[in-house]
């Protein structure tokens, strides 16, 4: 399902027609990029259903923080592509619309894939293919759609025969695995030969050389960023001073002056004026991430001055708090109600409609009807924590068996995953746990809430005291016996 296209790239998104699947697909002439987002808890029983959710060894609940590379296992051919997520004790998981053959021809020494955390709330699995034959972009990723959406299945046996290295931690991961903070072989076997071919010119070029003018950054550039961000891309420019650009190119007989480095992860940038590496334009982490196939700077005349642009495609559509930590200019801050939802994780137009829905059923004590557009919220932005809040609220006024009360907790913890700092998401875990029964967690979860509250509300002490009144009832409760209470 293709969505938007540019010259010599497409974005489009992937999966099952007309499911959520959160598995998203990049494309440039000479590569094919697919992402796809692993969000908590990681066991789900329907696997086909929930294909963006990666499933554990039975009821064993994974954090965010407990996901390896050995849960995950992506192999290549010439023609085809299998990526599966772990699954119950011995069963693999294909994850649907990326298994079987692929429309044209790859190159699989060139593809590699990776993964990176983004704080508490997923993570992304980067997958990288590069073409046998570049130049032209597939009209699709699978050549049979329909076959490759059908839900699949391996077993450990079968996984067995895909080849195992050592990473540089010392650790046994995929081979087709690269670590987010570094290129892949075939890239550092490429650099390596052309150092050896610079030393050899070197030797050659016995003649002593006229030095060049060391042309500085901060003389060229001017660092008052501007940013434009889309669901696709994001943008940042600058100005550049005319005269010394003039200059500049005049003095190097080029205009490619500029160097971009961005690892195989697509988390981390610096780019810079080359031979001023140690003062770069930007350098640091970024606020998600981007391809690095498609990432490129350009320059454009604007009003008579030139105008310096740096183009990045995003992997995934969620809006970014910031763009390169440390740089205040390029961070999101909430200085109105929209921009403080975007910053808590709900940015689509109609997921916030469904919520404002929710949020009024719920004042209308109509808590099926909340649940209902809680899930449809949480569908298309799984990461608003206060969606998740909201809806273990609506669910605890109806639900009563212990196993649907367990699902609730899940959604208390799931939000507290993404903001640690989420009181009122911990005042719905100590409420949870007292239904359960356990009610030693349930009086830290609130006392650990109230600490984090600043408003020292009293409901706070009035729960705790309650929750206290409950378990000595429920400790002294009759309990029978098979002697006395013989039905």
């Amino acid at each position: 399902r293709l969505g938007t296209e540019s010259g010599m790239e497409t974005h489009h998104i992937l999966g099952p027609p007309k499911e959520f699947s959160h598995c998203y697909g990049y494309q440039t002439a000479d590569s094919y990029c697919i992402a796809i987002q692993l969000r908590p808890p990681y066991e789900g029983g329907g696997g086909c259903r929930k294909i963006h959710q990666i499933t554990s060894d039975w009821d064993s609940r994974k954090g965010v923080e407990d996901l390896t590379p050995n849960d995950m296992m992506i192999k290549f051919t010439e023609r085809s592509i299998e990526v599966c997520k772990r699954g119950g004790s011995s069963s693999w998981h294909m994850i649907r619309g990326l298994h079987g053959p692929t429309y044209q021809q790859m190159n699989r020494e060139k593809s590699y894939w990776t993964m990176t955390k983004h704080g508490g709330r997923y993570w992304l699995i980067s997958i990288e293919i590069v073409k046998k034959t570049p130049g032209k972009l597939w009209s699709r990723l699978m050549r049979d759609e329909r076959e490759a959406n059908r839900p699949n299945m391996k077993w450990d046996k079968d996984m067995q025969r895909t080849p195992m290295i050592m990473d540089k931690d010392g650790k046994f991961v995929p081979s087709t695995y690269c670590h987010p903070h570094q290129k892949p072989k075939y890239e550092t076997q490429e650099a390596d030969l052309d150092e050896v071919f610079i030393e050899e010119l070197e030797m050659l070029e016995d003649e002593p050389q006229e030095t060049k003018k060391k042309w500085l950054m901060k003389d060229l550039v001017d660092l008052r960023f501007g940013m434009e961000e889309s669901t696709l891309s994001m943008l940042v420019s600058m100005n550049m001073d005319p005269e010394k650009w003039r200059e500049i190119q005049r003095d190097l007989g080029t205009s490619d002056v500029f160097g971009l480095d961005i690892p195989f992860g697509g988390n981390h940038i610096k780019f810079y004026l080359k031979g001023d590496e140690d003062s770069p334009i930007l350098a640091g982490k970024l606020g998600g991430c981007v391809w690095r196939k498609g990432s490129r700077w350009h320059v454009e005349m604007r009003e008579g001055r030139p105008m310096l642009e740096l183009y990045m495609p995003k992997q995934t559509p969620e809006p970014w708090s910031y763009v390169v930590e440390g740089y205040h200019s390029l961070s999101r801050t909430a200085y109105d109600p929209y921009q403080q939802m975007i910053l808590d994780g709900l940015w689509d137009d109609e997921a916030i409609e469904e919520k404002a829905k929710g949020d009024g059923y719920f004042r209308n004590s109509e808590y099926r009807s909340a649940v209902k557009c809680y899930d449809r919220t949480l569908e298309r932005n799984p990461d608003s924590y206060i969606t998740l809040t909201n809806r273990a609220a609506a669910r605890l006024a109806y639900e009563t068996e212990k196993f649907k009360v367990e699902e609730i907790l899940e959604d208390a913890q799931r939000a507290l995953e993404i903001n640690p700092q989420w009181y009122k998401a911990k005042f719905r875990e100590g409420i949870i746990l007292c239904k359960l029964h356990r009610y030693d967690e349930a009086v830290w979860a609130l006392e650990e809430g109230q600490r984090m509250d600043r408003s020292n509300n009293v409901s706070w002490e009035e729960e705790i005291a309650t929750i206290k009144e409950e378990r000595i009832k429920w400790h002294n409760r009759k309990k029978l016996t098979y002697l006395n209470d013989v039905e």
